[in-house]
C-alpha cells in the first residue's frame, strides 16, 4: 500500500485479441495517474490505430486519470475505455463519453475494435 489509506495503482501493456490495451486497477488520482500515463506511453509507441484502456478494475479515478485518457486519444487516435461504474461516472460527468468509447468489459471493447480495423 501507497501512503496511508491509499491503494496505489497497477497498469500493464498486454495483448488481447490482437490489440495493444493497457489494463489498470486500484486507484488513479494525482500520485497514481503518472503509472498510468506510463503504461499509456509504452503502448503508444506501437503506433496503435486504436487503444484498448481496461479500466474495469479502477476503483477510484479523477481528473488525473481523465488527463491521462485524453492525452491517449491525441495520441492513438481513437481510444476504447473499458469502464466499470466509478471511472463512467467521471467519464459522463465531465461530458467526454462523447469523446470516448465505453465498454462494460474487455471482449466488447475488442469486438468493436475489430470492426474498426483498417486491413
Amino acid at each position: 500500500m501507497g501512503y496511508e489509506g491509499h491503494s496505489g495503482c497497477t497498469a500493464d501493456v498486454i495483448a488481447v485479441g490482437g490489440f495493444v490495451v493497457v489494463a489498470a486497477a486500484g486507484e488513479v488520482d494525482s500520485h497514481t495517474a503518472p503509472r498510468l500515463d506510463a503504461a499509456v506511453q509504452q503502448a503508444v509507441t506501437r503506433q496503435p490505430e486504436q487503444l484498448i484502456v481496461d479500466l474495469s478494475a479502477v476503483e477510484f479515478f479523477d481528473s488525473s486519470g481523465m488527463n491521462v485518457l485524453v492525452r491517449a486519444l491525441r495520441q492513438a487516435g481513437r481510444v476504447l475505455v473499458v469502464a466499470a461504474r466509478p471511472v463512467r461516472r467521471v467519464v459522463e460527468v465531465t461530458g467526454l463519453s462523447t469523446v470516448f468509447t465505453l465498454f462494460d468489459d474487455i471482449d466488447a471493447a475488442v469486438a468493436d475494435a475489430a470492426t474498426h480495423t483498417n486491413g
